[in-house]
This record gives C-alpha cells, sequence and structure tokens, in this order.
C-alpha cells in the first residue's frame, strides 16, 4: 500500500473515531437536557465528565489511530519549544483579545444591549482575566490542536495543496461542533434557518481560525501556541463584551444576523495565508 493509501485510511480512521468519542456522550446529553440546563446543578456533573471526554476526543482520536495503524506515537509538537518562539507564544493570546476587542467595538457601535460602564478596575480586571486564563486554560483545547492541527491538518496535506486542505479541514472542524450548534451553543436557536445556517456558519468560522492556529503550529513546531490561542479566543468572547454590554442584555440582544456581522473580525486570520504559504514553499524547497 502506498503512503497515499495508507493516508486516507488513517485519515478515515481518525474521522470515525474523533467524531463517535465526541458525537456519543453530546447526543446523549442532548437527548436528556436542554444545553442550557447542562451547566444547572447536578445536571453539570456528568456534563463535565462527558465534555472532558468529547473535548478531548480528537487527540484520543489521533492516539489511537497511530496505535491502530502502526503509525508510532512519538510527536515532536508535544514539545514546548519556548526557546525562540515567545514572540508566537505572546501572539496566541494578543491576537484573539484584539479581534475579541474589535467584536465588542462594533456591538458598541450597532447599539447592541444596554451599555455597560466598568470602571477603571474592572476593566483592568477583565483584561488581566483573559490573558492570565488563556495559557491556564489551555489544557481544555489541547484534545482539539493536537488532533486537528497537531494531526488531521498535515495529513490533508499529504493529499491536496495547503489552501484546500485548510478549508477541508476547517469544514471537518465545524461539523464535529454540529451537535453543540443545533442545541444553541454557538449562536441560539431563533434565527431562520436553524440550525443549518448555524452549522454553515460555524464551518465558516472553523476555517478561518484554522488558518490561524495552523500557522501558529507550523511556525513554532508545537501545538501549545495554538491551543492557547484556542483558548483565548473561547475566553476572550464572553469576558470582553462585559466591557462593553450588561451581562443581561449581552446574549439576548444580539441575533444571528448581527453575530455574521461581528464575526467578519475574525477575518483578520486571513491575513496569515500568505504566511502559511510562504512557509510552504521554504520547506519544499
Amino acid at each position: 500500500m502506498n503512503n497515499r493509501s495508507n493516508d486516507i485510511k488513517r485519515i478515515v480512521i481518525y474521522l470515525l473515531l474523533s467524531f463517535s468519542i465526541a458525537w456519543i456522550p453530546w447526543i446523549i446529553m442532548n437527548s436528556r437536557y436542554e444545553f442550557s440546563d447542562w451547566f444547572i446543578g447536578e445536571k453539570q456533573y456528568p456534563f463535565l465528565w462527558l465534555m472532558l471526554l468529547s473535548g478531548g476526543a480528537p487527540a484520543i482520536a489521533a492516539f489511537l489511530t497511530r496505535l491502530i495503524t502502526k503509525e508510532g506515537i512519538a510527536d515532536d509538537l508535544l514539545r514546548l519549544k519556548l526557546k525562540g518562539n515567545l514572540k508566537y507564544y505572546a501572539l496566541a493570546v494578543l491576537l484573539p483579545v484584539a479581534v475579541g476587542l474589535l467584536r465588542c467595538i462594533l456591538i458598541r457601535q450597532m447599539h447592541l444591549g444596554e451599555k455597560a460602564e466598568p470602571s477603571g478596575l474592572q476593566t483592568a480586571s477583565i483584561l488581566m482575566q483573559v490573558i492570565s486564563m488563556s495559557p491556564l486554560l489551555a489544557f481544555n483545547t489541547f484534545g482539539e490542536e493536537y488532533g486537528w492541527r497537531g494531526y488531521l491538518y498535515p495529513k490533508l496535506e499529504t493529499l491536496w495543496n495547503r489552501p484546500l486542505a485548510i478549508i477541508a479541514g476547517g469544514i471537518i472542524w465545524g461539523v464535529w461542533h454540529a451537535p453543540l450548534t443545533v442545541k444553541g451553543h454557538n449562536f441560539g436557536t431563533d434565527y431562520p434557518g436553524f440550525p443549518y445556517v448555524g452549522i454553515l456558519l460555524m464551518c465558516g468560522f472553523c476555517v478561518v481560525l484554522g488558518i490561524f492556529f495552523h500557522w501558529l503550529t507550523q511556525k513554532t513546531g508545537s501545538i501549545y501556541p495554538a491551543s492557547i490561542a484556542h483558548s483565548a479566543t473561547n475566553n476572550a468572547a464572553p469576558l470582553l463584551v462585559l466591557l462593553f454590554v450588561q451581562q443581561e442584555s449581552a446574549n439576548s440582544e444580539i441575533p444571528l444576523s448581527t453575530t455574521m456581522i461581528l464575526l467578519s473580525s475574525t477575518l483578520l486570520y486571513l491575513l496569515f495565508i500568505p504566511l502559511l504559504m510562504n512557509r510552504r514553499k521554504k520547506a519544499q524547497r
């Protein structure tokens, strides 16, 4: 069996495992509770255990695929590689925070929600929370990053050129979130075309984010900067909005159509496409 056939086999096994390990717990939770109930009272405890399993599904799938196909477990991406890469670790936090702030500015310019007026101390506290918590909570996103950027994206690049691999990887990543999107996790449930429009939007969001996360991984040769950037992206959205909109109205007064406009700030990550392509050409040379 040639290398291409081996890679296709590994991708199929990996996808079956990563989707099964994540979707089975999510479908079980969806069948028993509404998504908001996952976080309330005693119901949150099975959710926490299931989320640890499902959130780590891509990494578990990568490990099992390597084991099943006898590819080997050792992976250089698991090293921190801080020397010479501290600027990329800093960028992994600061750029998602900047994008989050831009999103919040758009919210205020569009007069959404009741205006918040935090004190200087509160503003500093929220910013420090986002910046300091992102590296600490990167263990929550490590499972996805090791699976997607550490395993799937490189495998897809053996089949297609880099732009097509990133698009395909982002769509797969977005569809992987579908059991959460159909319960309103990303965009709520009150919008035209629910839940299909939300799933499509999530796929586009993941394609664009995947550009930046993949660039960080390729640039540093480590999976941790991408894990931190993923964590910062998750943390920045709910916390930074409190600098501009009162919490009570932050979610209820931002409809999906507006969210689509606000996500345009994420398009800043498209700037990393030329950088990824340059790195690809250098690697080939």
